[in-house]
């Protein structure tokens, strides 16, 4: 192994990491066609990688949600239960479709998040969610309506190799869970979530533990060098951002160009 394949791990980590947290959201978007382009994996390896990835970066910030009251530990399990049900199956689809196919559903996949969340950020430009706590707050939606979406949303997340929360967040918005609390109970769900992924695709052969290993110790650090830097831009520019990035790259992705 060569010095710029070392160089390619680094910012395989360091760059979706920081964009991870500085962004709001899970590297994936990044961090899969990296993966491809300049590490030469095949997808399949990508998204297992990726959902190992995410699954262990992701516990910094549960821990820091959990101390702010920004878990409710209720939806929490029964979304992980059903988000967990349809990641099972959606990586189980992903393991026999064809890599050119799975190119395809990643790349509009990610051209359908940039479009919502640019939308989104012209929606909100201005606008500051408060804050509220598990202690403020008397129930929120634990049930059948919950474990159903969630199951479709993990479902969608192993056919498309991401951390989950892109489709977790809308879930819970739309269950009204208020913004804070969506943000802490969606997170804790993926550590769940995207470890079952990640074992399922392992148990079939696509993990590479080096690459696991490496790209998530990197993607730690820059994941808390991201997070001190999202105070200094403006959340709305961040999602905008963040909406037109991703559906650059989903769009070279489907289109064959990376």
């Amino acid at each position: 192994m060569d010095w710029l394949h070392l160089f390619y791990i680094f910012i395989t980590g360091a760059i979706p990491g920081f964009f991870a947290t500085w962004l709001g959201i899970g590297g994936c978007f990044l961090r899969i066609p990296m993966m491809m382009v300049l590490l030469g994996l095949p997808i399949k390896c990508a998204y297992a990688v990726n959902m190992a990835v995410i699954s262990l970066t992701t516990i910094p910030g549960v821990i820091t949600h959990y101390r702010l009251r920004h878990v409710y530990s209720k939806g929490a399990v029964i979304a992980s239960i059903g988000a967990a049900l349809g990641v099972l199956i959606g990586t189980q689809l992903a393991v026999y479709t064809p890599s050119l196919v799975l190119r395809k559903i990643f790349g509009i996949a990610c051209i359908g998040v940039g479009v919502y969340m640019t939308y989104k950020a012209v929606k909100e430009k201005g606008k500051v969610p408060p804050r509220v706590t598990v202690d403020e707050i008397k129930k929120l939606e634990y049930g059948p309506k919950l474990i159903s979406l969630m199951f479709l949303a993990g479902i969608a997340t192993g056919i498309c190799g991401f951390g989950g929360g892109i489709y977790y967040m809308p879930v819970f918005k739309f269950l009204g869970y208020p913004m804070h609390i969506a943000i802490g109970t969606s997170s804790t769900e993926m550590v769940f979530v995207a470890g079952i992924g990640a074992a399922n695709l392992t148990l079939h052969g696509y993990m590479r533990f080096f690459y696991f290993v490496s790209i998530g110790l990197v993607t730690l650090i820059f994941s808390w060098i991201g997070a001190k830097a999202t105070k200094t831009v403006k959340a709305w520019i961040l999602t905008a951002i963040f909406g037109i990035l991703i559906g650059a790259i989903g769009f070279s992705v489907a289109a064959g160009l990376i």
